[in-house]
């Protein structure tokens, strides 16, 4: 003769088996991280780039097989607002199949 348990008994352990791990997920959701931290540089300590860098700087990236990224920042001349290159970095380059 086979022995079956009652079926009220597997609807707890199903019942406490989900709320265990609701409550693990929950405890893993709420575990707080530190954000990273962030410093504004104002435009005074910004020092742009000469033209001459910005080129030998985009003709080393090309040599290299890679792309520039141009790194931006802004700064008023005359009440007007200039894009002026602060960092130039050297990516790779994008081909996708034909």
């Amino acid at each position: 003769m086979q022995r079956v348990a009652p079926p009220y008994t597997k609807d707890k352990k199903m019942k406490t088996l989900i709320a265990v791990l609701s409550l693990l997920t929950l405890a893993a959701c709420a575990s707080k991280s530190s954000a990273p931290e962030q410093t504004l540089v104002l435009e005074k300590e910004i020092q742009g780039m000469s033209r001459n860098e910005v080129i030998i700087a985009i003709q080393e990236c090309e040599s290299s097989g890679m792309r520039a990224v141009l790194i931006q920042s802004k700064r008023k001349i005359n009440n007007y607002n200039a894009d002026i290159v602060v960092d130039i970095t050297c990516a790779p380059r994008f081909k996708f199949p034909n």
